[in-house]
């Protein structure tokens, strides 16, 4: 296996960037329905939060029009167009959109995609309502090209959206829904319909053979597609790195750093004894690994707050309090309603294991950070009880409760993610030329992450979105779906 080097990784980073270009430079009235009223908008009296550096601009005028920002200026000496719509934003911050780079849209199996208030839709339109403007999902299929186009179109309201393969596992699979592949032969034409089907990546896991593996990211890397997901249990995280995977998911490698791979395949790595691996790792082989991770280039999503969600049902409850859950889709209720059914996965004593384990998993995100490593906001929802659209927000707050600085929180959910897409160029800072993807707060999140909460609107390539608006929409979707439902019952089709 050969270690990527930078010019292997600015060939692939080019390749991303020119099948994906199309996505984030179609026009608003491409993207999000025609809206010729605001495609001119001024935030007159705003801090802007650029995410260029940890520096603020107050009192700015930022222009945008056609789906791009045009100006950022000081408001004393900036000329407003007649024509313009205002946003009148004195003592308000604006902010690039956040991203999930983890995530999951549900409801491809349930066959829903034309019912009323499907679930996807749901699901998306809750991610906007929570800020989020860019999404990647870790786990496509062919629906998702669907979910797409009726983002595109404005049929659905939603972030742009990025998606993987199917997780690619061996014969021996963890979950139900993977593509199994164990064969090395069957590789190159399985990546090949990935690419000409146009997914952004591949998803590889646990039970892949070495030899599987090590065709599959020698395919990917010749149909320039990134390879993410977790290190499979025979390749080992130093392996995994030299090989070029691009991204790790949920840290899901250097967790079972040094544990046997019999261990790992008797309960698809859920043991006491994996998790505990974080608290045996000593002082110089985080040092080691962190070291490769940065040298390499690696990507990582580490999925800090999941991992209290699996380890911690209260917590899961709680979510059920949050104001907003009122407006999540009745089949997403019905089933974190059921989430305890998911502790069954693992033993009391592997989630005592990955809560013992939390400070050690904090101190290696804070080292990677520290040494300039590559870090993603990413959520894991849908796992039970994980509400799309809350978690980003957990996330980040994770970040910050790991030791990072707001600002470093933050930039792995805005600008860090538009250079994991090879997107630096149009998106993930609020400055002249990007796509308008952005977020209005109440309060300052260089200050406090949970400024994010205090969400005024969305701007979705140049077209503005209140809360007002979101909220009404996503109550829309819930009762048309309780409605729906209703209809089908047994009972009234009695009456």
């Amino acid at each position: 296996m050969n270690t990527v080097g930078a010019s292997q990784q600015s060939r692939l980073m080019g390749s991303i960037f020119a099948h994906l270009l199309w996505l984030v430079l179609l026009p608003a009235s491409d993207v999000m329905g025609s809206e010729p009223e605001r495609a001119l908008t001024a935030f007159v009296g705003v801090n802007v939060v650029s995410m260029e550096s940890a520096a603020i601009l107050y009192d700015q005028t930022v222009l945008v029009e056609d789906g791009h920002i045009t100006v950022v200026s000081p408001r004393a000496i900036t000329e407003i167009p007649p024509h313009a719509t205002v946003q009148h934003a004195d003592g308000n911050y604006l902010m690039p959109g956040i991203s999930d780079m983890h995530a999951h849209i549900f409801g491809y199996n349930e066959h829903d995609m034309a019912g009323a208030g499907s679930l996807p839709e749901n699901q998306l339109l809750l991610y906007v309502a929570t800020g989020v403007t860019t999404l990647r999902d870790a786990n496509g299929s062919p629906d998702h090209f669907e979910h797409r186009r009726k983002i595109q179109s404005g049929t659905w309201l939603g972030p742009d959206l990025f998606f993987t393969s199917p997780v690619l596992e061996g014969k021996d699979a963890v979950w139900d829904f993977s593509k199994k592949i164990d064969e090395p032969s069957l590789a190159a034409p399985l990546v090949a319909e990935f690419a000409d089907s146009g997914y952004w990546g591949v998803k590889v896991y646990h039970t892949l053979r070495p030899e599987v593996y090590e065709a599959i990211l020698l395919a990917a890397r010749e149909y320039g597609l990134p390879v993410i997901g977790h290190v499979p249990f025979g390749v080992g995280v130093e392996s995994a790195i030299a090989a070029g995977q691009y991204g790790i998911e949920h840290l899901r490698g250097y967790d079972f750093d040094g544990i046997s791979t019999d261990v790992l395949e008797l309960d698809g790595g859920r043991s006491a004894e994996r998790f505990r691996s974080w608290q045996t790792m000593t002082d110089a082989r985080r040092d080691e690994l962190v070291g490769m991770t940065v040298e390499a280039g690696v990507w990582n999503a580490p999925t800090l707050a999941v991992n209290q969600f699996l380890s911690d049902a209260d917590a899961r409850r709680e979510l059920t309090l949050h104001p907003r859950y009122s407006v999540v889709h009745p089949t997403l209720r019905a089933w974190i309603a059921d989430s305890e059914s998911y502790d069954t996965l693992f033993s009391d004593e592997a989630r005592q294991a990955l809560e013992d384990s939390r400070p050690f998993i904090q101190k290696f995100v804070r080292q990677l950070s520290s040494a300039g490593g590559n870090l993603l906001v990413g959520t894991d929802s849908l796992l039970p009880g994980y509400v799309p659209g809350f978690t980003p927000i957990d996330e980040i707050k994770a970040f910050v409760e790991a030791g990072l600085t707001p600002f470093e929180a933050l930039r792995a959910a805005t600008s860090a993610p538009a250079e994991s897409l090879g997107l630096s160029d149009v998106m993930g800072t609020v400055s002249v030329g990007k796509v308008a993807n952005l977020i209005l707060l109440d309060g300052n999140p260089l200050e406090n992450v949970d400024a994010l909460w205090s969400l005024q609107g969305v701007m979705l390539h140049g077209v503005w979105h209140p809360m007002a608006e979101l909220h009404r929409r996503l109550k829309e979707l819930a009762s048309a779906r309780e409605a729906a439902i209703a209809a089908a019952s047994p009972a009234h089709t009695r009456n």
